[in-house]
């Protein structure tokens, strides 16, 4: 496909770039969920359908571009950041830890969610639709992509247990790679920073594993812990 038609597929006037705009915006209205909620279980349960949504426009994206390697990128998303993550952080954190509210928040949730719509009109301000080049992408979608990632960042800030903060960085993670398939083709790009960032978030899980087990064992008793040898 010629550069000029692949740009021209991907912008907002365009089937491809109505769909961009409205999977951005889901992603954007996840990100407010999770910033809004004091469930463990629901944190996961938004940052699932985050990245499922991700992986639908990096499909739309690959589509437009007709590239098969972003084919492989949506797959990849939808199996490891859909599935595979929210799963182990269930079954090994939550379900082990027997985590289920959290009550470690620096704010309270009125004002998480005020300052997190003063994030987005900042990213709006900043990066506005009609100061990017014509036709290029759709024009939602990079303003949208900055406010998840200040989003993400949020969560990380007014969040105290460690758990919500690793969500907090996936959700900032997902921001990133929905500005990377929209405005970059480099594949090669989005691989290494994609790694990047999962293999810093698996370190994080194993670390939020192991201060669970230490947490486990400073609090046992004697009894419990003679218990052990049985």
């Amino acid at each position: 496909m010629p550069l000029l038609a692949q740009i021209e597929s991907l912008s907002a006037a365009s089937t491809s770039g109505e769909l961009l705009d409205l999977s951005a915006v889901v992603m954007l209205l996840c990100a407010f969920a999770c910033l809004g909620s004091k469930l463990f279980d629901r944190y996961v349960t938004y940052y699932a359908l985050q990245s499922i949504v991700l992986a639908v426009a990096a499909a739309v994206v690959a589509q437009a571009l007709d590239q098969p390697d972003l084919w492989v990128l949506a797959i990849a998303t939808l199996l490891i950041k859909g599935i595979a993550i929210p799963l182990a952080t269930r079954r090994f954190l939550l379900e082990r830890l027997e985590l289920r509210r959290d009550v470690a928040m620096s704010t309270g949730l009125s004002t998480s969610l005020i300052l997190g719509a003063a994030l987005t009109a900042f990213a709006y301000l900043a990066i506005r639709p009609g100061t990017l080049p014509h036709a290029l992408v759709a024009s939602a979608v990079v303003p949208i992509s900055t406010a998840i990632i200040l989003l993400g960042g949020l969560c990380m800030v007014v969040r105290r247990h460690t758990i919500a903060q690793l969500i907090g960085w996936l959700i900032l993670e997902n921001g990133v790679f929905l500005g990377a398939i929209t405005l970059t083709a480099t594949f090669p790009f989005i691989v290494e920073a994609g790694v990047f960032l999962d293999l810093v978030a698996a370190v994080l899980i194993m670390l939020t594993f192991v201060s669970g087990i230490a947490h486990r064992l400073a609090t046992a008793s004697a009894p419990e812990l003679m218990g052990l040898k049985h």
